[in-house]
């Protein structure tokens, strides 16, 4: 077991492998405390990984080619750690990549021409943002998990996202000013398409809970389940 905590990351075996399993016990439990578990089962746990045997993540880069979307917590630490003082548009020309179809927003961290993220140390197969790495990088870990572990990520890393898409349109909007991207397909990002949620008016994850973010059936599902 995990972080005996307000979210505990449990072992679960998949067939021949293991994999792990997401419980909360607590109703105040925030999105930081489902990291904090997380981080720890990846050091803690006999996980199975699928892309590489090996026992730990560190010195592998294979989920380094990845989409990874970027959330606004994660954009005020990235801004906080890289010290740029820059406004929103111009750190996410620098540290993201924003894609554009119809109505549709993307904003992902940037990659390079070969594919990988651009915070990736080629020579060492290390992340150089680490301590401030996305939380779509703490997260995804290359073994099996159930469907509800699966479910409380992407309610997360979505909304998440949506906060950034708004608060980017919202700066343009403010502005006077068209919304800038690197990538578009029929551009028509429209700020009343994206709503308020529970991550607006925050900037940590510690200040959102998870219970606010899910919708509840997976609520029910996870908070105090039986592990099976």
């Amino acid at each position: 077991m995990s972080n005996a905590g307000k979210v505990l990351v449990l072992p679960k075996q998949f067939g021949k492998g293991m994999g792990y399993d997401l419980v909360v016990t607590n109703q105040r439990a925030s999105v930081q405390d489902y990291l904090d578990a997380l981080n720890k089962a990846v050091d803690d746990l006999p996980l199975s990984r699928s892309r590489k045997k090996a026992a730990q993540c560190a010195g592998c880069d294979l989920c380094c080619a990845e989409r990874a979307p970027l959330t606004w917590p994660d954009v005020l630490r990235l801004e906080e750690y890289l010290g740029s003082g820059e406004n929103l548009q111009r750190l996410l020309d620098r540290v993201g990549h924003i894609a554009v179809d119809g109505p549709v927003v993307d904003i992902t961290l940037r990659r390079e021409g070969d594919g990988r993220c651009s915070f990736l140390d080629r020579n060492k197969r290390l992340c150089t943002i680490y301590p401030a790495r996305p939380l779509v990088c703490q997260t995804f870990i290359c073994c099996s998990g159930t469907s509800r572990a699966a479910g409380v990520r992407k309610w997360v890393v979505n909304l998440g996202e949506d906060e950034l898409v708004r608060r980017w349109l919202t700066q343009a909007v403010n502005q006077g000013l068209k919304p800038r991207y690197h990538e578009g397909h029929q551009p028509n990002p429209r700020l009343d398409d994206w709503w308020p949620n529970a991550f607006t008016g925050k900037k940590q994850y510690r200040q959102v809970m998870l219970r606010d973010i899910l919708p509840p059936g997976l609520w029910k599902e996870v908070f105090n389940a039986p592990f099976s």
